[in-house]
This record gives C-alpha cells, structure tokens and sequence, in this order.
C-alpha cells in the first residue's frame, strides 16, 4: 500500500503521543516511584499530600484516576480513555447487546462534547425522545461536561427502574428527560423485504455475532436484484465483525489496513463465493468508525453504491494497554487506510450520490432498478 507523507506523518505523532500516554499513565495510575530508593514522583507526592492534609474527605484512587484522566485530556487523544476496575464491565457491555440501562451508546465529540451516538429501538431513550446528536448535559443533576466518557456511561447505567434524568441540548434547546432503565436486549441487526426481490438490512452496531446476523438475515430474504444495507446512526462497534461483512461481499483482498511502528496490519478478506448481488449503502453525518470501514471497503471495492450524507469521520485505531491494577489505558495508535489508500479520520467517507434523508428508499430503489436492467441486458 502506498503511504503520503501525511500518513507518515501521523503515524509518527501517534507514536509518540502513545509513548508519552504509557509513560504517563504508569507514572499516574499506579504512583509509580522513580527508582523507588529516591524520592517520589512528583504527581505520587502531591497526591501522598493532598492525602495525609486531607485524610477524612480525600480517596487517594480517586485522586489517581483523576490524575490519568487529565494526562488523557492533555495528550490530545481525543479517543483515549481509562477503565478503572469498577468500570471494565463497560467494555464487555460495549461489544454486546446485553445490558441495564436506557439502551444508547456515548461518544466524546472532537470538541470534548459527549453526544448520544446511538439509540436502541424500542429503548426507554427512544420512547422517551432522545434522538441522535443529542450534546448531554446532565445525569441525575449532575454536570456531566468535561467529565470522562467511562464516568458518564456508568451513570446511564443502573437497576431496573432506576430513574435517570438526563438534560440534553439539541438545536440550540435544552431538554430535560426522565427515564426509567430497564433491561436492554437490543438486536445489531434487523431485516425487511422493500420490494419483491430488493432486500434491506439495518446493522445498528457492530457486536459480537453481527456478521453471522447479517448473513442470516440475507439468507431469509429474497435480494436477486440487489440489497440495501443501511448503516445510518451505527456508531461502529468491532472491526473484526465489519470485515466480516465486508467479506460476505468481497471475495479477497484488503478490506481496510493501519500501520503501527513501521509494521502495517492488514485486514483481508477470504471467500471463495462471495455473494454477487448489486449493493446499496446508506450512510449519514452519524455513521461512524467500524461503519464508516465497511461502507469504504465496499464504494473502494466496487461492491457497493454509497449514498446519502457525508460520515462522521472516525477512522482511528484504539489499543488496550493493560496497568499492573488490572485496569486499562484505550489509545489512539494509528489511523485506518481503506483499500484505495484513503483516511477516514477527520475526512469521513463521501458518498458516490448525495441524497436526502426522505429520498433515501426511493433512490436506492431507483438505483437497483437500473444495476438489475443493466444487468439483464448484459444477459
């Protein structure tokens, strides 16, 4: 794959910026000691003073976690983010579709904004009004801006029937909802036939067993002349189960690459009878991340027409560094490279045809209408 100057560029500032965030957060998180026989580090020393001045209304763990928090802030990782013990069920909840809550996903905008990147069908968050986009205020009362994203998500969560309360500001208006959590068994992927042999598949997100949904769902449904995938609102998820689709698609080749420390990492597919069918995706301005991979692995690929809204732009790559505590340090390493070359990060993924959100349908309709007579023809 050919490499850009810029891209050479960002690996390096990535590296870098990684390097400095495992120091950062070994000497935070774990007051860490230099040498251990001389003095303490200098953050480890504040806060051993801040506890013995403090003793009955300070909690050193806290202390600590605030410390690697800011260290995040500071390096200009808008990605990053820590998973103290308490929090590390967030991450398996984060990857599956079980969980007690109000049934959305979080995301921290590029301007430390944290946003409602997705909502559940059917959640007490849909029935209650929260849309997509949503810039979160409150929780419970509480002010929830510059907060860290692991803080705010646990928040969200709680017992069934736990109020939650949450103020959010959309188009300009400041909203106050209240919800009630509940147990969330939200489906990735849902399936409907639009026409008597054009099929579509919505992919909400992308958690464990998405791919083998998608191939199920296609298999129920009559798609001879072609299927729409709809990636609208899906906030990412895994990449490994994106590739997966790609590959139901794509019988072999890069699906999407990154390099990390002048090694590139390559993710290829391998199907020996990929499907042939015409493929239409939709994406908007919040589809995001492992979604984004997919829809530029297909339009690069030439295994898909993409349309509607330009994405939202996030093509960076996030690795666990596991502390001696047993929490974990998520880092921005590299950046995405779709078949073509391109980045996501930043650009997102211009669709082949604008379209407006009510045309939709009827344009992807029309499009596969003319792939199939093209086809026939050819026949």
């Amino acid at each position: 794959m050919v490499e850009n100057r810029n891209e050479v560029a960002s690996s390096s500032r990535i590296g870098k910026v990684l390097f400095a965030l495992v120091v950062a957060a070994v000497i935070f998180g774990l007051g860490f000691q230099v040498g251990r026989i001389g003095k303490p580090a200098l953050v480890d020393q504040a806060i051993n003073e801040i506890v013995a001045n403090q003793p009955d209304v300070t909690d050193r763990v806290v202390l600590e976690r605030a410390a690697i928090e800011a260290a995040l802030k500071a390096s200009g990782d808008e990605w990053a983010n820590y998973f103290p013990l308490s929090a590390l069920e967030i991450l398996n909840e984060r990857n599956s579709n079980q969980f007690t809550g109000i049934g959305v996903s979080l995301r921290k905008s590029r301007g430390g904004v944290i946003e409602i990147s997705s909502v559940d069908s059917k959640s007490p968050a849909e029935k209650g009004g929260v849309k997509v986009g949503d810039e979160l205020l409150q929780v419970n009362g509480t002010n929830v801006q510059g907060a860290s994203l692991t803080s705010v998500i646990a928040m969200i969560r709680g017992e069934v029937g736990k109020k939650i309360d949450l103020l959010i500001a959309r188009d300009s208006e400041k909203i106050l909802l209240s919800l009630n959590a509940k147990k969330i068994a939200a489906s990735s992927v849902d399936s409907r036939q639009v026409s008597r042999e054009v099929g579509l598949v919505s992919i909400a997100n992308f958690s464990a067993g998405t791919a083998l949904s998608v191939e199920k769902a296609i298999k129920d449904l009559d798609v001879k002349d072609g299927l729409i995938i709809d990636l609208r609102n899906n906030p990412g998820g895994l990449v490994s189960e994106a590739v997966n689709v790609a590959q139901l698609f794509i019988g072999n080749g890069t699906v999407v690459s990154y390099r990390v420390n002048g090694e590139e990492r390559v993710f290829t597919a391998r199907n020996s009878k990929p499907m042939t069918i015409p493929v239409i995706v939709m994406i908007n301005r919040a589809t995001a991340s492992a979604a984004e991979i997919l829809a530029a692995a297909l339009q690069d690929r030439n295994r898909g027409v993409v349309i509607g809204e330009k994405s939202y732009g996030k093509g960076s790559v996030q690795e666990f560094v596991t502390l001696d505590d047993g929490s974990k340090l998520e880092l921005t390493v590299a950046l995405y490279v779709t078949p073509a070359g391109r980045t996501i990060e930043g650009e997102g993924v211009t669709p082949d045809l604008s379209v407006k959100p009510e045309e939709l349908g009827s344009k992807a309709l029309q499009i596969l209408g003319g792939l199939a007579a093209l086809t026939t023809n050819k026949s």
